[in-house]
């Protein structure tokens, strides 16, 4: 169980609270200031499924709120929702999920706690398995929770009704899922629940039930999606998104190769700098404040001393040429992509752009493959 400490009402805390890392407040941030200004402790929980194994930079958002939110006394609860993972939130998804086996969910959860006290102390925080409830359900439990919602509620959803529209299979378990996170709410008896802007649905099936079921108003917090001016997401498949568990030199080059329109929102959302100083910095030169903000996480994840480990090259071996040395160190890959690579010009070797997919690279050699990437031959 988590530390217990005084419950800390000082306005201008709660107001930070209230804002900084927060997109909407429900029913109200005028409601949700005045609880947190009674004293008393409220415990708020964030679910994660462990749909993937690594926790990262866009979990940070939350993650920093509840380290704050402890600070000021009150019970901030980490949900692992190794149950609901069975069935994948659809959320953002024009498919639906595969569902995931108990033994990929046990893998994928294994070193999440251990990925999570890089931000949040242990003792701060209690956490949940969704399992302990959800598994024990009968399924008259189930029919029952489904009598508190309508299918005119659930098809309301954007996803939904895009998927209607393009005559995309819509399955009857994907409405499933609000109704199991709406649960989850319940079987805790929370006062609040944090979660991402794209969470909004389900955490207000969660208000519902809990209104209907327990006679208690939950409050809903919902935090900001990292997204560029063009309104898209960071993407783990563009290789955008930091893992808590990369190293400090795939910290620093994924880092550098961030579209500087992301770096301010990331300082804000995702570190501990101060608010002044993003506001200061932000018109900086974008390398700089690049490599300020992936010095800023490498701290965060690894301590002060692997920031200058983050600096560090990556050492790599090559008896070949340029093109297939790039595919071996896995930069690309196959060779088709690795020569256009090369001819493109976003290979440098020794600061000079390298167009010959032959050339043959030697012990020393600094190579620099588009933005962020750092390498040398030993």
């Amino acid at each position: 169980m988590m530390a217990r400490m005084n419950v800390v009402t000082n306005e201008a805390a709660i107001e930070n609270l209230l804002s900084r890392r927060l997109e909407a407040i429900f029913p109200s941030r005028k409601r949700a200031s005045e609880k947190f200004r009674e004293g008393k402790p409220l415990r708020v929980y964030w679910g994660i499924d462990p749909s993937r194994p690594e926790i990262h930079l866009g979990h940070t958002v939350s993650l920093l709120w509840m380290k704050e939110l402890a600070a000021l006394g009150h019970k901030p609860v980490l949900l692992i929702g190794d149950f609901t993972a069975r069935i994948g939130d659809p959320t953002g998804k024009d498919l639906a999920r595969q569902a995931l086996t108990e033994e990929q969910i046990r893998e994928n959860m294994a070193t999440y706690l251990e990925q999570v006290e890089r931000i949040i102390p242990r003792e701060n925080f209690d956490v949940e398995y969704n399992s302990k409830w959800l598994k024990s359900l009968t399924f008259e439990d189930v029919i029952k929770l489904a009598s508190h919602l309508t299918v005119q509620q659930m098809i309301q959803r954007d996803m939904f009704q895009e998927r209607l529209k393009q005559e995309r299979p819509l399955y009857l378990h994907e409405f499933l899922y609000p109704l199991m996170q709406g649960y989850d709410s319940t079987a805790m008896e929370t006062d609040g629940e944090l979660g991402g802007s794209d969470q909004i649905f389900n955490m207000l099936v969660g208000r519902t039930l809990e209104q209907e079921l327990i006679k208690k108003d939950k409050l809903v917090f919902a935090t900001p999606l990292i997204i560029n001016t063009a309104g898209n997401k960071m993407s783990k498949s563009e290789g955008e998104i930091v893992a808590l568990t990369d190293g400090p030199q795939e910290i620093r080059r994924k880092v550098l190769a961030f579209s500087d329109e992301y770096i301010p929102t990331v300082f804000k959302l995702c570190t501990e700098k101060e608010l002044s100083w993003i506001d200061e910095h932000s018109l900086d030169d974008p390398r700089q404040l690049k490599e300020a903000l992936s010095n800023e996480l490498i701290r965060m994840y690894h301590g002060e001393d692997a920031v200058v480990k983050g600096r560090e090259p990556i050492k790599v071996s090559s008896g070949a040429p340029l093109a297939k040395s790039l595919k071996d160190w896995g930069v690309v890959k196959s060779m088709s992509e690795a020569k256009e690579l090369i001819s493109s010009g976003a290979v440098q070797v020794g600061g000079q752009a390298q167009t010959d997919w032959n050339h043959q690279l030697k012990p020393g050699d600094q190579i620099q493959v588009g933005k962020g990437k750092f390498y040398t031959v030993s």
